[in-house]
């Protein structure tokens, strides 16, 4: 069931959905199953492309349920995202002059934003305009779209004065009016998201957020914007007062969760390595306790000692890193989602785990190292 509504077709979401390596499913409405799919009834597990990624169909909902709109755009909430609902015309546009099941037609994301979104959120323009006072709900419909948007639909040509439509009957021609620059408001690992902006003065939205840029006293900040909108109209809710970062930290909360098992996994491996490492060099040392003690005897330096062991389990250490190093090469690619501002094969990461290793390799070696120093030559001799 989704929102305790149970799909027409097909079903609703499953907590094994969100497994690795499982395909993202997708549930549509009613209305874009009988638009865009022709009222396909084999709809079930045909794909359909959303964000430039492919999900699977699972499940049609029943003609009516109203799921949630037209939303102003939060920077990386994934409060709605996670819902992955496709609702009526909601995502799948048509570009004018061009067929919507050609290789163009693609499911983006759209956004309800006023004429200062862009300026607070410190995006640029690249060309044509910004929403102004002009654009009201008595003027044609016009959009703002994004340089990945531009790219997708219009690779050799102007975008401005473009028009396309939603995949919804009565559905008006909205024209382009302005192309801003790539912005990571939908995942920090992906800048290049084609993306729709309509004036909200023109759609409306049946769920709005509030903005707010400036030094202000966070922990007021919520109790005050309440009072405001809840002055006009008692009756609107007003909740989820959070800042920017704590909105970034929660995007990247399974990222996170799952960074900190292969940490988790990379330590015990480094402490593995590390017990290993001193069980050999130790069994070697006590091999050797016999030659140690006749040359601590003939006169031989500690230190002397002391570096042919270390010397040993550095050797060791070099060739174990060199081999890590080459497979880890081999399978870093495996590591790339999980990634961002990094690349998976990025020299000082690499360098800084190898010294980390050996480093650790040179501690383990160094411990048993010095056991058989602390006997003296008289002793030694006395034992032999």
């Amino acid at each position: 069931m989704l929102l305790g509504v149970q799909p027409k077709l097909g079903r609703g979401f499953d907590p094994q959905d969100h497994s690795p390596g499982i395909i993202p499913e997708v549930v549509i409405s009613d209305g874009l199953w009988k638009r865009a799919f022709g009222s396909d009834p084999n709809i079930l597990s045909k794909s359909v492309r959303m964000d430039t990624d492919l999900y699977r169909i699972v499940g049609v909902m029943p003609a009516g349920f109203d799921a949630p709109g037209r939303t102003a755009s939060i920077p990386l909430d994934e409060s709605l995202r996670d819902l992955k609902l496709i609702s009526e015309g909601q995502f799948l546009l048509t570009v004018e002059g061009r067929d919507v099941q050609g290789d163009h037609s693609m499911v983006v994301e759209r956004s309800s934003v006023s004429p200062d979104y862009f300026h607070l959120l410190g995006i640029p323009l690249v060309r044509g305009r910004l929403f102004n006072e002009s654009d009201n709900d008595n003027t044609p419909p016009v959009a703002v779209i994004n340089q990945a948007m531009a790219q997708s639909y219009w690779t050799n040509d102007d975008p401005l004065g473009k028009r396309f439509e939603a995949v919804k009957a009565g559905s008006s021609w909205i024209t382009v009016v302005g192309v801003i620059a790539n912005a990571r408001t939908q995942s920090l690992a992906q800048a290049e998201v084609p993306q729709v902006y309509l004036d909200l003065y023109q759609t409306g939205a049946k769920r709005l957020a509030i903005l707010l840029r400036g030094h202000l006293h966070t922990a007021a900040v919520a109790d005050g914007v309440r009072e405001q909108v809840q002055s006009l109209d008692p009756t609107l809710p007003v909740y989820g007062a959070q800042t920017l970062n704590e909105t970034v930290s929660a995007s990247l909360s399974q990222r996170r969760f799952s960074m900190e098992r292969v940490g988790l996994f990379a330590l015990t491996a480094l402490l593995l390595a590390g017990l290993g490492i001193y069980g050999v060099i130790s069994y070697v040392v006590s091999e050797r306790t016999h030659e140690i003690r006749i040359r601590l005897a003939l006169g031989a330096q500690r230190r002397n000692i002391l570096h042919i062991i270390l010397r040993y389990g550095l050797g060791l250490a070099i060739a174990g890193a060199a081999v890590g190093v080459v497979c880890a090469l081999i399978v870093s690619h495996l590591m790339a989602s999980l990634l961002y501002g990094v690349r998976p094969t990025d020299p000082l990461t690499f360098a800084g785990v190898a010294l980390l290793f050996i480093g650790v390799a040179l501690v383990a070696c160094y411990v048993p190292a010095r056991r058989p120093m602390k006997v003296g030559p008289m002793v030694a001799l006395r034992c032999e």
